[in-house]
């Protein structure tokens, strides 16, 4: 029996209902300025209130980032136990309730209604993940952030010290490395200085570290995380003492985790993190993180192609997970969701989302963070961190059904159209082996779901979904990004006559330039190197 009682908004462009702030006053500011989109009426804020109806935001435990709204006698009330939370249950009760979309930084669906009722049941949500984060550009936006209930960078820099890689901060090898190479890592034989690792087990690295670490610490006291983690390169020290603490745990993290046990030790109200990545990936037999010491376990080498949980290309980084587990409570998980050589390359992953995220939750990851293009575009970004921020706050959505709302939302009447080209090309890779490198690009995939006579098919299918939005210049010009990665593949395939070439090559630079997309590679190839290489080939 439905229970919902219609509570009305607006009528006739005119407020019903007034917002009591309660505390709460961003909160109530977000409100009343989207139903003012919605409904072209003025809402006014009080912080408190008789007046029946009224929509109050009220303070009450539902964890960090919990909330819970309902209707309660003629009025809606929304609860929340701080700001934030407040902020995401408003832009929550919006979209689920009022039908508003975020789909991204530029672009965001709001419904009109003069005459707004609405009628919802309780509705309470408190996410696993306590800790969510997506590196896409539109993310780095803390409006946007919120908006899906993620964590901006911004903020993840308020709360964090060092982020990782640390060690070549806090004890910088061009102020010691001439004077004492042996604080530096022993490999193959000789001391490495410029891009190595430290020697874990002298022990003036760790006054060193221990000291740079309290300085740093004082200049930002209200940072609860500092990371005290391996440099980005596998060259770890390899004397006599710290191979022994590494043969001892079977892993060279013991070495690591042994050292940042004993710097944790001199921070107890402070979360020490470290890395669990490269070479440290797997879990030591013996040591264990002490109870403030945070693990983030990058899964750098994982097939991206099917899903993580039954994979076989995927062993190592399953393994890994569930050894991390059975030692910790609470893993950091760092994914990733990039093609890092080809950025603009298409990478069909979208069907691993939901099953990776799943397999994290339920061996012990709270916090993750996806690895995604940082900078301008990328592969269908939009769709991509939209199904990531919904995966990410409940991985148990159906993401098929939010990836076609989405799909119809955003681009209009071709939504059917990209949906049929995603399907497309995620059935051929996952026929061809499911094989999908973070490091790869289309050239791997020539023989397969990227061959000629497919991309053919592909190049069809954004073509009618050009057609389906001639009407609509907002759309066509989502759908014409959206098909950079199919211009993208053809033109490093070098696929067709010198004609066809040179149009797909006007067209992706065309396109890409509109768009503001600089980096066809991470840190190397620019738009404009790699259109005039491209030319240079004709």
């Amino acid at each position: 029996m439905n229970l919902c009682k219609p509570i009305c908004i607006a009528e006739n462009r005119t407020a019903s209902v007034v917002i009591v702030s309660q505390g709460f006053p961003r909160a109530a500011a977000i409100l009343a300025k989207y139903l003012k989109k919605i409904t072209d009426a003025d809402f006014t804020i009080q912080e408190t209130t008789t007046v029946y109806p009224s929509i109050i935001l009220k303070c009450a435990d539902h964890g960090e980032s919990g909330f819970l709204y309902r209707i309660f006698d003629k009025d809606i009330e929304i609860e929340a136990g701080n700001e934030q939370a407040m902020v995401y249950a408003v832009y929550d009760w919006l979209e689920r309730v009022v039908g508003c979309r975020y789909y991204s930084r530029t672009y965001e669906y709001i419904p009109f209604d003069a005459n707004l009722t609405v009628c919802f049941e309780e509705h309470s949500f408190s996410p696993i993940l306590q800790y969510r984060e997506i590196h896409y550009r539109d993310f780095f936006d803390p409006e946007f952030a919120e908006k899906h209930k993620m964590i901006p960078q911004c903020k993840r820099d308020e709360n964090w010290g060092f982020w990782c890689h640390s060690f070549q901060t806090l004890c910088p090898p061009e102020e010691y490395f001439d004077e004492h190479p042996e604080y530096f890592s022993l490999y193959e034989g000789k001391r490495v200085g410029k891009n190595a690792q430290l020697c874990l087990s002298n022990p003036d690295v760790f006054d060193i570290v221990l000291k740079n670490l309290k300085k740093h610490m004082a200049e930002n006291p209200n940072a609860k995380y500092w990371s005290v983690s391996q440099n980005d390169n596998a060259a770890y020290c390899q004397c006599e003492k710290c191979r022994e603490m590494n043969e001892r745990d079977g892993s060279p993290m013991g070495s690591v985790l042994n050292f940042v046990n004993r710097i944790a030790e001199h921070f107890p109200d402070k979360v020490i993190s470290t890395l669990a990545y490269w070479y440290t990936r797997k879990a030591p037999a013996i040591t264990r993180p002490a109870e403030n010491v945070h693990i983030m376990l990058c899964n750098i080498e994982a097939n991206r192609g099917l899903p993580i949980e039954t994979d076989e290309k995927s062993s190592g980084s399953r393994q890994e997970l569930l050894d991390w587990k059975e030692i910790c409570q609470n893993v950091f998980l760092w994914d990733y969701c990039i093609q890092f050589r080809n950025l603009v390359s298409p990478f069909p992953n979208l069907r691993v989302l939901g099953p990776n995220i799943r397999f994290f939750v339920e061996n012990n990851v709270r916090s993750l963070f996806s690895q995604s293009n940082r900078e301008i575009g990328g592969e269908f970004h939009e769709l991509r961190g939209y199904l990531l921020a919904k995966l990410m706050w409940d991985p148990y959505i159906n993401e098929r059904e939010v990836m076609i709302d989405f799909l119809n939302g955003y681009y209009k009447q071709a939504g059917p159209v990209i949906l049929q080209y995603i399907d497309l090309i995620h059935d051929e890779m996952e026929k061809a082996g499911g094989e999908l490198n973070i490091f790869g690009g289309p050239l791997d995939a020539k023989d397969t779901y990227l061959r000629e006579e497919l991309f053919r098919q592909y190049e069809a299918l954004f073509e009618e979904a050009f057609s389906l939005t001639q009407g609509d210049a907002d759309a066509q010009f989502r759908v014409k990004t959206a098909a950079l990665p199919i211009y993208y593949a053809g033109i490093v395939l070098e696929y067709g006559d010198r004609e066809e070439k040179l149009r797909r090559i006007e067209k992706f630079a065309e396109q890409a330039r509109k768009t503001g997309l600089v980096m066809v590679e991470e840190w190397k190839i620019t738009v404009d190197k790699f259109v005039t290489d491209a030319m240079a080939k004709i």
